[in-house]
C-alpha cells in the first residue's frame, strides 16, 4: 500500500512540475507588442497534453490498483477456503 502512495505522489509531481513550467510561458505570452497578435495555442495544445496525459496517468494508477485489490481478494478468499476445510 505504501508503493501505491509513492507512484500518486510521484504522478501529481510530475503534474506540477509540468505546470510550473509552463507557468512562466503564460506570463511572457501577456507581453506581445503594441500590433503583434496574440495567439495562445501553443498554450492551449500544451494544457490539452497536460490533461490527457494526467487522465492516463490515474487511469492507469487506477487499473493496477484494482489488480492489486482484485489479488488480495482472491487471496482472502483461498484462506477462508483453507479454514473451512480444515
Amino acid at each position: 500500500m505504501h508503493r501505491n502512495k509513492m507512484s500518486l505522489k510521484g504522478l501529481v509531481a510530475v503534474i506540477v512540475a509540468i505546470a510550473a513550467a509552463l507557468f512562466p510561458l503564460a506570463a511572457l505570452a501577456q507581453d506581445g507588442g503594441a500590433g503583434a497578435p496574440k495567439t495562445f495555442l501553443p498554450y492551449v495544445f500544451a494544457v490539452y497534453t497536460v490533461t490527457w496525459a494526467a487522465f492516463f496517468g490515474y487511469a492507469f494508477y487506477m487499473a493496477r490498483r484494482q489488480r492489486e485489490l482484485r489479488r488480495e481478494i482472491d487471496e482472502l478468499r483461498q484462506q477462508q477456503a483453507d479454514k473451512g476445510a480444515a
